[in-house]
């Protein structure tokens, strides 16, 4: 076949080879953007031309650029096609295992792009969060971390965003929005309290950019590089990426069906600085953190001087029985600080989260976060404020819970049916999204690629673990229309049929 007008030497893909066309395209792809011959932000050629110059399929070359956007490689932005993700995921999976300053006598080998940058901005660039980029896999089953984007009632949220835009007279254009304006904090800490048992003013809310900026506000307060950091494992890549960031010291505790092991995590360290769990619906694995251990965890933090950053994940979507209150809400001795965000039950570009801090951190979080400027701005949090207090947020959320639920029980179902030879799901409750096991042995990560090439969005368990552990595959169904998930279904057994899965019986 021709070889492309890439800068990749001679790429020629070889209809022979045991290999199929998308794998081989893919590994090229990826081996010229680590060796640096792609370089981040390159703009790549559109499927349709990079098709017609290897003479292949259009669909050969989108497999692999969704694999490689899915994986973290390329990011696809509309209106501007197909680049080079700036950072590169490798880095943030190795980042962890390496030492973070060079041996005493050693010179350090800068990582590539990196000259003159500090430490943490070394740490910073080679982070990434994860996850998938939606604009390229919407719609995709079974894309994970998407609620049902088509069911939220725009129109309402388009009349409240204008009702504010264009009245200057409500004060929300000036400096004055701070750690988040006072209708919205005011909004959020009775929402917390009502729905999560939270205990909080107003005054305690800390308005961020979304819970990334949540995560990396809290990282750059109560953190300094070295500092030992529990982390659910497997867990969450942003969580992950954003301690990294601040230099800390992850410690990798087992999750089991009642959450996070905490007798394993003070054998692994006593002391740690912070403890990042999500105790209403575990990351990816979605057990609920059992009362026992919610004891526990909060004894042993005010025994060690620890902090405890809840990050109350998907709470408001659990099925069966009542939402278990925040861990917050049991603290008495203010070392949790609670984290929420709207990506979930709203959409995700709304970019609105929170962190609720104790008292006396308010004022040096306060400040930090002026300095910093990561402020969502004031139009959306005013139309959020008024969303959330006329009882708009409320009824949303209900409705969300019902639709979400059918659609679980339809993948349950075919996890049941279609799927029971080969994967079987972690037990949960709720959220948008769930984990089924592989049979012990299986390679997930091959899995998770042979269900690209179908059109299937799936992650392997085995890239939220910094140790090793059962193999599984990650599966949200909140974005999947009901009368599409057991196709789907069915899809996907063809798949891991023909891909060779090992089956459980």
């Amino acid at each position: 076949m021709p070889a492309s007008p890439l800068p990749l030497g001679t790429l020629a893909l070889d209809n022979d080879a045991e290999a199929p066309l998308y794998r081989q395209l893919y590994d090229a792809l990826r081996e010229a953007i680590l060796d640096g011959r792609l370089h981040p932000g390159a703009r790549l050629p559109s499927s349709r031309t990079l098709a017609g110059d290897l003479g292949v399929g259009r669909n050969t070359v989108l497999t692999a650029y969704d694999q490689l956007t899915a994986e973290g490689y390329l990011e696809g932005q509309v209106g501007t096609g197909t680049r080079i993700a700036a950072i590169l995921p490798d880095s943030l999976l190795q980042l962890d295992r390496q030492a973070r300053r060079p041996e005493p006598g050693r010179p350090g080998r800068p990582a590539r792009n990196t000259r003159g940058l500090s430490e943490r901005g070394r740490a910073l660039s080679a982070t990434r969060r994860l996850a998938p980029t939606y604009k390229r896999g919407e719609g995709r089953p079974f894309l994970h971390g998407l609620p049902a984007i088509d069911q939220f009632p725009n129109l309402l949220w388009s009349r409240l965003l204008a009702r504010h835009a264009r009245d200057p007279r409500r004060g929300n254009l000036g400096y004055e929005v701070g750690i988040g304006l006072p209708a919205l904090r005011e909004a959020i800490a009775a929402y917390a309290g009502a729905a999560r048992g939270v205990v909080c003013t107003a005054d305690q809310v800390i308005v961020t950019v979304g819970a990334q900026g949540a995560l990396d506000m809290t990282a750059r307060m109560l953190l300094d590089p070295g500092d030992p950091v529990w982390i659910e494992d497997p867990g969450y890549l942003g969580a992950r990426g954003a301690l990294l960031g601040a230099g800390a010291e992850l410690v990798p505790v087992p999750v089991d069906a009642e959450g996070i092991d905490v007798e394993a995590g003070i054998a692994r360290h006593q002391t740690p600085r912070l403890i990042y769990v999500t105790p209403s619906h575990q990351f990816p694995l979605g057990a609920t953190l059992s009362l026992q251990r919610r004891l526990a965890l909060l004894d042993h933090a005010r025994q060690s001087g620890a902090w405890v950053l809840e990050d109350d994940y998907d709470s408001e979507y659990r099925y069966q029985g009542r939402p278990i209150a925040s861990l917050q809400g049991l603290d008495r001795a203010g070392t949790v600080i609670y984290m929420g965000t709207f990506a979930k039950t709203m959409f995700p570009a709304i970019r609105i989260g929170y962190l609720i801090v104790p008292e006396h951190l308010v004022d040096a979080f306060g400040t930090a976060i002026r300095i910093t400027g990561h402020v969502p701005p004031s139009t959306v949090q005013a139309a959020l404020a008024d969303f959330i207090g006329e009882g708009h947020y409320g009824g949303h959320v209900r409705r969300m819970r019902a639709l979400y639920a059918e659609r679980r029980a339809l993948l349950q179902k075919a996890l049941d049916d279609e799927l029971a030879p080969w994967l079987e799901a972690a037990p949960g409750e709720g959220g948008l999204q769930l984990s089924a096991f592989l049979a012990n042995g299986a390679d997930d990560a091959a899995m998770a690629r042979a269900a690209a090439e179908a059109d299937i969005h799936v992650s392997p368990l085995s890239l939220y673990r910094l140790e090793s552990g059962r193999p599984g595959l990650y599966m949200g169904y909140a974005s999947v229309p009901e009368a599409e998930i057991g196709k789907a279904a069915t899809r996907l057994a063809g798949v891991l049929a023909k891909a060779g899965c090992p089956r459980r019986f």
